[in-house]
């Protein structure tokens, strides 16, 4: 049933009647509040939310302490202490929205200006204060003459119907008048009645617009009706002046019928267009309101500088467009006055809240020429910052466009940087290319260069001009003219405008003739003479070549005679002397060769490249280092082991390991050799590679605590001296030498020196005679390491007959430099005896050695490019790294492992080095010597084995036997094993045999799973498993049956329902299982049944 159409118009006007009152009763204990929403725009607007939340909202911003600078929401409303007019992109409001909470009394600012260091923005305020004629409505009541309406929720007083009259007449009647500008204010100018704006009775399309006189950043709009807001309703703005115009949002009641096409949901990005409803329903027939917002609180902005935030916020034009009137059931808008005039669009006032768009170079607007200033009133024209103009501070300012005018964003100011001309223009623009060109750094490009400059900053002198180079590029005076001499210039006297050394340019160069030079093109070329203008090439040629001679001026530059240098020879100065080389610009004209005097074969050079004649696998331009993988020899190069050396019966050779804690070892090989009183060592010598005088030393450790008195050193030779040679003034006796070995040293030089010859055989024996001349002792020993036979000085050629030579060996012999090689250990050996050593081996041993690194035992093919010394793997020793260290073994891939003998069951720890077996003792076994025999065990104290003949071996720690037989086990096999019995002990000897229960395991006729005999009669008796019994598990145990005499039989447990005591026997046949003995007064084979004359239940036993 549908009710009466004014039954249902009274129902919607008492409706909205109560809507309205209790709107208005929350109003009254509403302020106005900053819409926070979290802290995230700083938007001003009146809550639609209970009087509680805004009171919330209020407390918390008290609570913040937050210092408002401008409060503006109307032209007449006194500023409310809790208000804030901070721009939505201002570092404060960036601050607000992203620290969570105020701390410390709220935001102070801690700089001079607010533009210095950041981006910054001016105020926002009310944008239609100052406005009113930019302010306009496509339809206002009563302007060309009065016009009736009424207010359909008037019900509380008689009257309902009123006038509206907006014609010039009744300006000041706020009554009457509803003029478009009566929006700006709450109470008409100087009144305290109301204003407000009204349309034409049932005009449903009522466009509100406003145009401003500049570009503005528009940040929210809250607009309160009089009567009923729209049912439907647009928002759009312009930002180029009305050429264009983009939807903000649209209001519906019915966003399907009213915006079909328009999506209805929340929006998701800050460029989302979509239709709400919550601001479009009847109530509150009176002041209504409809908030929005450019920045929604409810979406988050990652970046609040991008250009799509940028893009929102700017405005020069906004219209709010009517759509749709709330009829309250009049479904059909007909053209009937008593119809119309209760429909109508009427604002109480309406806020645009926004502030000059400055791009964040501006903190203050400032008034447009020909605008009145009014209070309160947001200004158009930017006070621009950073370098920036315009209204909206989007150009930089005149000579400042060295960068590209941006936008400033956060802490980035994009101040535009002034143009470097260097003080030579005025002007300049910005070039892109330019920019481009220089990696996005300067794009400026100077304009009306002067001082005769010219460039992108004028920074280059003009043709004709050459940049002073005494003056900076910023003195007025710094381009000066070329001076050019006009007889041995070209390209009419043009000279190098700046200095440039990559490209060879000298500023106020002149461009020279062929053989002309100097700076003004007024002298000759080196090599060159008889300046003159008339030849084409300025100057002759001289005969002379210009790097041998003095100056490096190839002739006299007016007679062309030539003068050499001092190490220049040639009738045209064009040779070097011999022994040097390189000819070249350098005062002396040619280099000596400074060949090494023993890696060359003489200080004969090429006379071009300077490289010397090198000994074999000698390299260098001077010879003086060996090739890769090539090694130079030592002083003690020429080392013969005593350990290795021919030896009478009496010597022993003593092997040593290798120190543990990373001390040098103090012999070279393996060890040494112990030799006694009349020992004799021979070692052969066959490797001499250059005839010369040596030092015999013998290395040794003393082992008494006395001198050695008497050691004789014979050198034999298979054939006389040559007497042309080195050697032709050695006498025979010379080679029979006698010496001393004392107990405080660790080697002696024997003297004299030998001299032997290259490629000779020879013998060198050392006879051991008396330790001690006064007193026999036969047991006193010397451990011999090596005899070494090191290079005389003397007898090296560069080291004599000249002075040069004379000099080296002075120094030579200053740092002491072949006292290191008489030991093995040669402590720190000065770096200015090095140069030595590597002259002294390659003229020795005739040129370099291949360093050999054993592939095996190295880390690499190369070596010490001085010894030769290779660099070894772990526990791999020798100079090639090609065996392992004494107590080692196992040469292999990742080197040589220890060989750990054990310190009791071994005899050292010296072990074999293919297999690492140690030398054990007696009844020792294992590789380390650390284990007893097999069939011992307690090493060390080793006892054999006790397992009762069942075993062979035991734990070598424990004594348990391993591998127990004859099923048995135990620590000794003395016990059989589960299901066997017997005693196999020593003197008892009963083998373990089955368990027979009734029989054994392997029949399958078995109850038991172990068995024993009895002490007393040897008897077997089983342990049976549950339900069997008797020796031999023969028979069924008390409360089972069965016949487990025959194989497959077993017993079962006797089911008799609980009602038999278990612990009597006979209480079922063994046979069949009968119950025999039922309790409970029960019976039947399984005593399941109550006795005769009793009932109940016999299996719970319950007969009664």
């Amino acid at each position: 049933m549908v009710p009466e159409p004014r039954i249902l118009l009274f129902l919607l006007l008492l409706v909205a009647w109560a809507a309205n009152t209790s709107a208005q009763r929350d109003r009254s204990r509403v302020t106005p509040i900053r819409a926070r929403d979290g802290g995230r725009h700083g938007v001003m607007h009146w809550s639609d939310t209970a009087s509680t939340v805004a009171q919330k909202q209020v407390m918390f911003l008290q609570k913040s302490g937050h210092q408002k600078r401008t409060s503006v929401v109307r032209g007449d409303m006194e500023p409310d202490s809790s208000e804030s007019d901070i721009h939505p992109l201002s570092q404060a409001a960036y601050w607000y929205r992203h620290s969570g909470s105020v701390q410390g009394g709220g935001y102070t600012p801690q700089r001079p200006h607010p533009c210095e260091q950041s981006s910054c923005y001016p105020a926002t305020g009310n944008l239609l204060i100052g406005r009113e004629p930019r302010l306009s409505a496509s339809s206002t009541c009563g302007l060309y003459a009065q016009e009736r309406y009424c207010i359909v929720s008037h019900l509380e007083d008689h009257k309902k119907c009123f006038w509206c009259d907006s014609r010039p007449q009744n300006a000041n009647n706020p009554r009457l008048s509803h003029r478009i500008e009566n929006i700006v204010y709450r109470f008409a100018p100087g009144t305290r009645q109301r204003s407000w704006w009204q349309s034409q009775n049932g005009v449903e399309n009522v466009t509100i617009q406003l145009d401003l006189e500049a570009e503005f950043h528009f940040t929210h709009l809250i607009i309160t009706f009089k009567t009923f807001r729209p049912a439907a309703m647009l928002i759009e703005r312009s930002y180029d002046f009305g050429l264009t115009w983009q939807v903000y949002r649209y209001f519906a009641y019915n966003c399907d019928e009213s915006f079909p096409n328009v999506p209805k949901h929340n929006p998701r990005t800050l460029t989302d267009v979509v239709c709400e409803s919550r601001y479009s329903n009847v109530a509150p027939s009176t002041d209504g309101e409809i908030i929005f917002r450019v920045l929604p609180p409810n979406l988050p902005i990652d970046d609040p500088y991008s250009q799509e935030v940028q893009n929102l916020l700017k405005m020069t034009n906004l219209r709010i467009n009517f759509t749709k009137l709330h009829t309250l059931g009049d479904d059909l808008l007909d053209n009937r006055e008593e119809i119309q005039e209760k429909y109508y669009y009427a604002i109480n006032d309406m806020i645009v809240r926004g502030s000059c768009s400055c791009y964040g170079h501006a903190s203050r607007c400032l008034p447009l020429p020909d605008v009145e200033p009014r209070t309160d009133m947001v200004h158009g024209r930017c006070e621009c910052t950073h370098n920036t103009k315009g209204l909206n501070c989007e150009h930089c300012e005149d000579f400042y466009n060295d960068l590209p005018w941006k936008p400033a964003i956060g802490k980035q100011t994009n101040a535009c940087k002034r143009c470097n001309c260097n003080n030579h223009a005025t002007s300049c623009h910005f070039d892109a290319a330019v920019y481009e060109l220089t990696g996005q750094v300067s794009g400026g490009v100077c304009d009306g260069c002067l001082h005769n400059t010219m460039g992108r900053n004028c920074e280059q002198c003009k043709p004709f001009f050459y940049q002073d180079p005494d003056r900076e590029i910023t003195d007025p005076e710094v381009c000066l003219s070329c001076d050019c001499d006009p007889r041995g210039s070209l390209d009419d006297g043009t000279c190098d405008s700046r200095t440039d050394v990559i490209n060879g340019l000298e500023s106020g160069r002149c461009h020279c003739k062929a053989n002309v030079d100097g700076r003004r093109c007024d002298r000759c070329k080196n090599g060159f003479w008889n300046f003159d203008g008339q030849n084409p090439e300025g100057c002759e040629s001289c005969t002379c070549n210009t790097l041998g001679t003095i100056g490096n001026q190839g002739c006299n530059v007016y007679t062309g005679e030539c003068t050499c240098k001092r190490y220049v020879t040639g009738r045209d100065c064009n040779q070097c002397l011999p022994e040097h080389w390189g000819l070249s610009d350098d005062r002396d004209g040619c280099k000596a060769c400074d060949c090494d005097p023993g890696g060359s074969f003489d200080n004969n050079c090429d006379v071009i490249t300077g490289q010397c004649r090198c000994r074999p696998h000698v390299t260098g331009r001077m010879c003086d280092q060996p090739e890769q993988s090539y090694f130079t020899g030592l002083l003690d190069y020429l080392v013969y082991e005593a350990e290795l050396a021919n030896c009478s019966e009496n010597c022993q050779v003593v092997i040593r390991e290798p120190f543990r804690d990373g001390r040098e070892n103090t012999w070279t090989g393996t060890g040494f050799m112990r030799t006694f009183e009349d020992s004799t060592l021979e070692f052969i010598i066959d490797n001499i590679k250059t005839s010369m005088e040596y030092d015999i030393v013998i290395r040794y450790e003393p082992q008494a605590p006395g001198k050695w008195e008497d050691v004789r050193v014979i050198v034999e030779r298979t054939g006389p001296v040559d007497r042309n040679g080195p050697c032709a003034n050695s006498l025979p006796q010379d080679d029979i030498k006698q010496d001393s070995l004392p107990a405080g040293a660790r080697s002696v030089a024997v003297f004299p020196p030998v001299c032997l010859e290259a490629g000779q055989p020879y013998k060198i024996r050392l006879e051991f005679k008396r330790y001690d001349s006064q007193i026999e002792t036969p047991t006193a020993s010397v451990l011999v390491d090596s005899i070494a036979l090191v290079p005389r000085i003397e007898s090296v050629p560069f080291f004599r007959d000249s002075t040069p030579n004379e000099i080296r060996r002075q120094e030579y012999e200053r740092y002491r430099c072949s006292q290191a090689f008489y030991s093995v250990v040669k402590g720190n050996i000065p770096d200015v005896c090095k140069k030595y050593y590597y002259s002294i081996g390659f003229y020795v041993h005739g040129g370099a050695f291949y360093c050999q690194c054993d592939p095996t035992g190295s880390v690499s093919a190369l070596c010490s490019s001085l010894g030769g010394a290779c660099q070894c793997k772990a526990n791999v020793v020798g100079r090639r790294c090609d065996r392992c260290a004494p107590g080692t073994f196992g040469f292999g891939p990742e080197g040589c492992r220890a060989c750990d003998c054990n310190s009791i069951g071994a005899l050292d720890n010296f072990c074999d080095a293919q297999t690492g077996q140690c030398k054990c003792r007696a009844n020792t076994y294992g590789r380390e010597c650390d284990q007893c025999q097999p069939g011992f065990w307690n090493f060390p104290n080793c006892q054999r084995c006790e397992c009762n003949g069942h075993a062979d071996i035991c734990d070598s720690r424990t004594g348990a036997c391993n591998s127990c037989r004859d099923s048995t086990l135990g620590h000794h096999c003395d016990r059989c094993i589960e299901g066997y019995y017997g005693d196999p002990r020593i003197g008892v000897d009963i083998p373990c045999r089955p368990c027979p229960c009734p029989e054994t395991a392997e029949s399958g006729h078995s109850y038991a799973t172990r068995c024993a005999l009895d002490a007393r009669t040897q008897d077997v008796v089983c342990e049976c498993s549950v339900g069997y019994a008797g020796p031999r598990c023969d028979v069924c145990a008390d409360n089972y049956f069965g016949n487990p005499e025959i194989p497959g039989g077993s017993c079962r447990s006797c089911n008799c329902s609980n009602n038999i005591d278990v612990s009597r026997p006979g209480n079922c046949d063994i046979r069949t299982g009968e119950c025999l003995q039922c309790l409970f007064n029960t019976e039947g084979f399984n005593c399941q049944i109550c006795k005769a004359g009793y009932y109940g239940d016999a299996i719970n036993q319950e007969c009664k």
